[in-house]
């Protein structure tokens, strides 16, 4: 048997990329979409949820007949139904036999493919591992990094699968990096003024002060404002914009010794030196 390679996606993603550099505003936020999505639409799972409005009376059919994850009342004679489908047929099976039901599976073709999305992301680390491994890296996202080192000129640029330097050539004066997605850091820009840039989940991006980084950092925690949230509710079939607080703090997932991440794995006393 002959195996033949075919380059599936390159024009898709030379495509949106193209756009998505070129763009900006919503056209390069749905580029983005575009390309962030295309691992993930393949490692989707294969159980869905079927949204339906019945009436009250008609409950019962409905529940010797389908697996139903959530009752939501609407009113006196309406409730929102969420059901589960694409079941394993063994299950509805099992189901059936036990409790004596007429349950029926109702399937709907996902298309999938978990080998592609593995296959995405693991070349991705295959790419960033060498800038992870260098011995000066601070912290590593899925595509990002910050080091100590000054990268080679032909790792940088606006290519696609180089680096591109998000501070044009400055450096980073202070940072503090807490935890998976949870960072801040200062730099003074041409005019010598300090720029405070923050990422913190939960919240918007570069809306903490360098302070609220460093209280953080302290292990203290934070009450932030989201002035804008939508809220949806299926009991008045509405979407309402509200504010809202949350609080955020540094992560404690792992242990913190010399300045250096432990996983928690490791037996500290065995692999902890101190001069």
């Amino acid at each position: 048997m002959n195996l033949v390679k075919i380059d599936l996606f390159g024009d898709y993603v030379n495509h949106f990329y193209d756009k998505k550099r070129n763009s900006v505003g919503p056209e390069r936020f749905i580029s983005k979409l575009h390309l962030n999505q295309l691992y993930g639409i393949f490692g989707r799972k294969q159980d869905m949820l079927e949204t339906r409005n019945i009436y009250k009376e008609d409950l019962d059919k409905f529940i010797a007949t389908r697996v139903i994850k959530a009752i939501v009342p609407i009113n006196d004679k309406i409730i929102t139904l969420l059901m589960h489908r694409n079941i394993k047929d063994e299950l509805v099976l099992e189901l059936n036999s036990d409790l004596d039901l007429q349950m029926s599976n109702n399937y709907s073709v996902v298309k999938a493919n978990v080998a592609i999305s593995c296959a995405v992301t693991a070349y991705a680390r295959i790419h960033m591992i060498s800038f992870k491994i260098d011995g000066c890296c601070i912290y590593t996202d899925t595509d990002s990094v910050f080091t100590a080192n000054k990268l080679e000129a032909k790792y940088i640029g606006s290519e696609l699968g180089l680096m591109k330097d998000e501070l044009n050539g400055l450096t980073i004066k202070e940072g503090y990096f807490l935890g998976i997605k949870k960072y801040g850091y200062q730099y003074s820009d041409e005019n010598n003024n300090l720029v405070t840039k923050s990422t913190f989940s939960g919240i918007e991006k570069n809306s903490l002060s360098f302070d609220e980084i460093i209280k953080l950092s302290k292990g203290n925690k934070i009450v932030k404002e989201i002035p804008v949230r939508f809220y949806k509710s299926f009991q008045t079939l509405s979407i309402t914009i509200d504010s809202t607080h949350v609080t955020i703090s540094r992560s404690l997932d792992k242990p913190l010794i010399n300045n250096i991440y432990l996983p928690l794995h490791l037996d500290l006393a065995a692999t902890i030196f101190e001069n």
